[in-house]
């Protein structure tokens, strides 16, 4: 079985978490599931800019979900059984789902619904005030505002270069333990943290803990979520519905509106990540 991991970061301008990323995955997964990890094309972001600077804007959030859903086709045509989109934000996560037959999951959405199995309530430790703001949104969405304790967002704000320099490790682990206490203040049980570069910063420096809450693996939840769909549908025991919110356009129709708007198919190569040759990281 076979798992398409696509981050919503270009994986070229964070090497650290590119390469913790696939040993985290090929660990976890026990050798059962081969998860290819992937981010968005190279230069996708300014040079220095950090992708969370430019996804607290709505617009520029819009255009690079555009590429998740490239992502997905380009998954499903070259054999992957499920797509795992590696992105607190769940980029394109409804879209992708009408585009194709393979389960397309994403970590907000995998992580709460696993919450709740695991606490009678649960909280998010955001790296940003915005992504507070927008985790509170999906909760909403996911109509679990009830089980949701509170998001706590880290101070100062996290700027996720800073989780690939080593000088910056000390701080950010006080930080996150900081927020972890604040979180079960709140009245959490179940502890999540919300930024995929940061739950490998976690992962990385042994740190998923925190006193008397089960703070989760959230990229490791997110890859046995999808395996868990992925090997329900192939039983025959599950499938993504197609009545309302994930109706699936036709073919002649999604041919033509990709045509339109300037859209190319892509192929594995294309996005950033492990896949690509050391020349076409740069």
């Amino acid at each position: 079985m076979r798992i398409w991991h696509q981050s919503f970061t270009d994986l070229s301008a964070f090497p650290l978490y590119r390469d913790t990323l696939a040993a985290h995955a090929a660990r976890v997964m026990q050798g059962r599931v081969q998860v290819s990890v992937h981010g968005l094309r190279p230069g996708t972001y300014p040079p220095g800019v950090a992708p969370m600077q430019v996804n607290s804007v709505a617009a520029m959030r819009t255009i690079g979900e555009q590429q998740v859903l490239e992502a997905a086709l380009a998954a499903e045509r070259s054999g992957h059984d499920a797509m795992a989109i590696g992105c607190f934000f769940d980029p394109a996560l409804h879209a992708a789902r009408s585009l194709v037959d393979i389960p397309v999951l994403s970590l907000t959405e995998s992580c709460m619904l696993t919450a709740c199995s695991l606490g009678r309530r649960f909280a998010m430790i955001s790296v940003t005030p915005f992504q507070k703001m927008l985790t509170e949104d999906l909760a909403a969405a996911c109509g679990l505002q009830s089980r949701l304790a509170g998001v706590v967002a880290m101070t100062p704000a996290v700027n996720l270069f800073d989780l690939e320099r080593p000088e910056a490790a000390d701080a950010l682990k006080a930080s996150f333990a900081s927020a972890c206490d604040a979180a079960i203040a709140l009245g959490a049980e179940v502890i999540i943290p919300g930024d995929g570069v940061l739950n490998e910063f976690l992962v990385r420096h042994g740190v998923l803990h925190a006193s008397g809450a089960v703070v989760l693996d959230a990229l490791g939840v997110l890859f046995h979520h999808a395996e868990f769909i992925a090997r329900g549908r192939a039983a025959g025991v599950l499938d993504v519905s197609r009545a309302l919110l994930y109706r699936q356009p036709g073919a002649d129709m999604l041919a033509h509106a990709r045509a339109a708007h300037g859209r190319f198919d892509c192929t594995e190569t294309d996005f950033s990540g492990p896949n690509r040759g050391p020349a076409d990281q740069a």
